[in-house]
């Protein structure tokens, strides 16, 4: 691998420098790491691809996936510990999210009562 590194071009260089800096400045904000889980999520990664006899419908969601797999790729390449980083912090977003929900359905639902009296 470093003999194929060696061989890139300045103009390579710099690109892949600059696409490493910028997945790295994406990563670091919670609003970055959503974007990432939510274009993971379009690329059905997390779908099983299977179809049955819907023999397009399986190889449009392999399509899908593969670039899904190299969106992972490039996150790997980057910091391996990106992917399981995000998965993490996905978890946690999301439990965040669930738990303003119940607070705005709590708000409301005091909202509903105050119109009635």
């Amino acid at each position: 691998m470093s003999d194929f590194i060696e061989q890139l071009s300045p103009l390579h260089t710099v690109e892949r420098e600059e696409i490493t800096k910028a997945f790295r400045e994406v990563f670091a904000l919670s609003a970055g790491k959503r974007v990432l889980f939510w274009m993971l999520e379009q690329a059905a990664i997390y779908q099983d691809a299977f179809a049955g006899e819907a023999t397009n419908s399986t190889n449009y969601t392999l399509g899908r996936q593969s670039a899904g797999r190299r969106l992972i790729e490039m996150l790997d390449a980057v910091d391996p510990r990106f992917y399981p980083a995000l998965l993490i912090a996905i978890a946690d977003l999301k439990t965040n999210d669930l738990a303003a929900a119940e607070n705005l359905a709590k708000q409301q639902e005091g909202e509903e009562y105050d119109v009635e009296a």
